[in-house]
C-alpha cells in the first residue's frame, strides 16, 4: 500500500509519500509560501512556481509531481490511502479515524480548541479530498496519544459544568511525536514499552513534556490548547491567567491578546531575535542580555517540568529529547540536565557534543554508562508515524503498534542456484555461449537465465538448478541443508564469494559436464543495503544485525551480515529451508532487530 502524508499549516503544505510494504520514503516535499505571489513547490528535483491561492492548487501540484513520467506514482489509482495530521480531535476523535462528513464536522467544531491550526487542517482535508476522490482518507490526531489522561491530570481547577457542557479541560499535543519517542526508549534499551517510566521532550518552534508510565500518557505539559505548558519559538507558555484580562482592562482587544500571547511571545518576545534558537543561542554567546535570559528561561521551565513528570511517575528510568531544538542543540540538552544528579541522571558530555541520532539509526544515548536515568536523543519521524496509524485504521485493526525502530526489510528467498565461470560455462552450453536473460533478482545487474543445469553428488542429483549472472572467476554453487543432504555433501556456512576450503560437485549442462574442485556453500543469511539505508538503520558493512519474524511462526534471527554497496536495493536474502522454517516467501517482509 502507499500511502499519502500530508500536514497542512497556514503557509505551507508538507507530504511524504512512503510504500508501507517497506516503509521506503518514496517522495517528499512541500509547498510553501501559501497565500502568496512567491508560493512555491519544493520537491527532490529542485523548486517550481505553484499557484498559492488555495490549497486545491497546492494538492494539484503534488499530484501532477507524483504521477510524472518515471515518478513514484504509476497514476492516482496506485495510491491506497491519504493520511492527514490533524491537531486537535476532542473527546470524540481518540484514534485514527477515517475521515467522512462527521469526522470533519468534529474536527470543525474542535477548532475553538486550536483555532491556528484546525481550520487550516480541515481545509487540507477538503482540497485532498478532491483531488485525491475515491481514495481513504484517514485524519491522525495530535490529541489521541494523551486520551487516556486520568482525570485529576486533565481537569482545570474551574467549574466543573465547564467541562460537562464545553469539554474545558487539558487534552495535549504533540502525541504522533511522543508515541514515536516511547516506543524508539522501548526498543532501545531493549525491554517491553509496558515496563518503563518515561518522560518525553519534544522541544522545537512548539514544544511539550509528556510523563508516560507503560507506554500511558499519564500527564503533558501542553492543555486544552497548544499554548500550555512550555516556553516555545512564539508562544508564551505558562502565564498567570490574570495577565490577559489586566491586558484587555488596559485596552487591548481579544485579537491583540491573541496575537501578542500565541505569535508575539515565547523565545521570540523574549529575546527581540525571533523563534529560531540557533540565532538566539549564537547571539547568548556573544553576550546579548537578551538572549541569555532567553535561553535561561527556556531551559529553566524544561527542567521543572521534567522534575514533576518524575515527581508524578514515581522515577523515570529514561529522559528522551527530540524536535528541532532537542535533537540538536547539545547546549540546551546539558543546561537542563546539569542540576538533576539527584535523579540519577548523569550525562556524558562528550557523547552529549558529538554523537547525531541521524548518524545512529535515529537515536543516541548520551548518559554515561553508571546513569540510572538514562538520557536518548531520538530523531523523530511524525510522518512516518502517521502513515503506520493510517494502515492501521484502514486495515481494522485496533492493537498498539509494536516497533517503530524495527523498520521493515523485504524478504528475498534464495532457492539453490549457480554462479558459473566463463571457463565451466563454456564447457557446459559450448565455446563463447551467451547465456540469456529470463527475469531479474532483486539486486541490480543479475538476473536468472533461461538456461539450467543439473547438479550431481555422491549419492543424488538436482535437475534443473538455476544460473544466475553476471558470470564470475570462479563457480559457485549455493545449496539450502536439505539440498546438501540429498546430494550427499557437507558443505560449509560461508558468505558468497568465501570458497577456500569448500568441496566440489559435479554441474551437468546441453555441451558436457563440469566437476569443479571447490565452490560448494551454505549462503550465510545477509542483508543488502545502500550507505543511505545503512545510516538509516545505524549499521555498517560486515555488521550482524538479527531481525525478526512475526506472524504464526515468530522468531527472531540472528547472524544475519549486513552488506553495503551504493548499488546495493534493501532485502534479506534467506534460503529456502530457513523460509519454511519461519513461514516467509517473496511477499513477506521481516523486521530490523538491533544490532548483535
Amino acid at each position: 500500500m502507499k500511502v499519502l502524508v500530508v500536514n497542512v499549516g497556514s503557509t505551507s503544505v508538507k507530504y511524504n509519500l512512503y510504500e508501507m510494504d517497506t516503509e521506503e520514503r518514496l517522495a517528499v516535499g512541500r509547498a510553501e509560501r501559501m497565500g502568496t505571489p512567491d508560493a512555491v513547490h519544493v520537491h527532490e528535483s529542485g523548486q517550481v512556481a505553484v499557484d498559492g491561492s488555495s490549497v486545491v492548487n497546492a494538492m494539484k501540484a503534488i499530484l501532477e509531481h507524483l504521477t510524472r513520467p518515471g515518478g513514484p506514482l504509476p497514476d492516482p489509482s496506485a495510491l491506497g490511502a491519504v493520511g492527514h495530521r490533524v491537531v486537535h480531535g476532542g473527546e470524540q476523535l481518540i484514534a485514527p479515524t477515517k475521515i467522512d462528513d462527521r469526522t470533519l464536522a468534529v474536527i470543525d467544531e474542535c477548532a475553538r480548541f486550536a483555532p491556528l491550526h484546525n481550520p487550516v487542517n480541515a481545509a487540507g482535508v477538503r482540497a485532498a479530498r478532491e483531488v485525491f476522490p475515491g481514495v481513504p482518507h484517514v485524519a491522525v490526531f495530535d490529541t489521541a496519544f494523551h486520551a487516556a489522561l486520568p482525570p485529576h491530570a486533565f481537569t482545570y481547577a474551574l467549574p466543573h459544568e465547564l467541562y460537562t457542557k464545553q469539554g474545558v479541560r487539558r487534552y495535549g499535543f504533540h502525541g504522533p511525536s511522543h508515541q514515536f519517542m516511547a516506543l524508539s526508549a522501548a526498543e532501545y534499551l531493549k525491554t517491553d514499552l509496558s515496563r518503563l517510566k518515561l518522560v518525553t521532550c519534544h522541544l522545537g518552534g512548539g514544544a511539550s513534556v509528556t510523563a508516560i508510565d507503560g507506554g500511558i500518557s499519564v500527564e503533558t505539559s501542553m492543555g486544552m490548547t497548544p499554548l500550555e505548558g512550555l516556553v516555545m519559538g512564539t508562544r508564551s507558555g505558562d502565564l498567570d491567567p490574570a495577565i490577559p484580562l489586566i491586558l484587555a482592562e488596559s485596552g487591548m482587544s481579544f485579537d491583540a491578546i491573541d496575537t501578542l500571547l500565541n505569535k508575539q511571545s515565547g523565545l521570540a518576545g523574549l529575546s527581540g531575535r525571533g523563534a529560531d534558537f540557533r540565532d538566539i543561542q549564537q547571539a547568548a554567546e556573544a553576550g546579548d542580555k537578551r538572549a541569555r535570559l532567553a535561553v535561561d528561561v527556556f531551559v529553566h521551565r524544561i527542567r521543572k517540568y521534567i522534575g514533576a513528570y518524575a515527581a508524578v511517575l514515581g522515577g523515570a528510568d529514561a529522559i528522551v529529547f527530540t524536535g528541532g531544538i532537542g535533537e540538536n542543540s547539545a547546549l540546551v540538552r546539558s543546561r537542563v540536565c546539569e542540576h538533576l544528579l539527584y535523579m540519577g541522571i548523569a550525562l556524558d558530555e562528550a557523547a552529549n557534543g558529538t554523537l547525531r541520532a541521524a548518524d545512529h539509526g535515529g537515536i543516541v544515548e548520551v548518559s554515561l554508562p553508571r546513569s540510572p536515568t538514562k538520557v536518548l536523543v531520538v530523531r523523530t519521524d511524525e510522518e512516518r508515524m502517521i502513515a503506520r496509524e493510517v494502515v492501521r485504521a484502514i486495515a481494522g485493526s485496533t492493537g498498539a503498534i509494536r516497533s517503530v525502530r524495527a523498520r521493515p526489510i523485504p524478504v528475498g528467498v534464495s532457492v539453490r542456484h549457480v554462479h558459473l565461470s566463463r571457463a565451466d560455462a563454456d564447457v557446459l552450453f559450448g565455446p563463447g555461449y551467451e547465456l540469456t536473460k529470463k527475469r531479474d533478482v532483486t539486486q541490480p545487474g543479475q538476473y536468472v537465465t533461461r538456461e539450467t543445469v543439473d547438479v550431481i553428488g555422491p549419492k543424488g542429483e538436482i535437475t534443473d538448478v538455476a544460473i544466475i549472472v553476471p558470470l564470475r572467476k570462479q563457480s559457485q554453487v549455493e545449496l539450502a541443508k536439505t539440498d546438501a543432504f540429498k546430494l550427499g555433501v557437507s558443505p560449509p556456512l560461508r558468505e558468497s564469494g568465501k570458497l577456500e576450503g569448500t568441496p566440489g560437485i559435479t554441474l551437468r549442462g546441453p555441451a558436457g559436464t563440469v566437476t569443479t574442485q571447490g565452490g560448494v556453500i551454505l549462503a550465510h543469511r545477509h542483508v543488502h543495503m545502500s550507505p543511505a539505508q545503512a545510516t538509516d538503520y545505524g549499521v555498517a558493512d560486515k555488521d550482524m544485525i538479527k531481525v525478526r519474524v512475526e506472524g504464526d511462526r515468530e522468531m527472531t534471527m540472528g547472524d544475519v551480515i549486513v552488506r553495503v554497496h551504493p548499488e546495493y536495493t534493501l532485502d534479506l536474502h534467506i534460503d529456502t529451508d530457513e523460509a519454511n522454517a519461519a513461514g516467509l516467501n517473496n511477499d513477506s517482509v521481516v523486521a530490523f532487530d538491533g544490532l548483535q
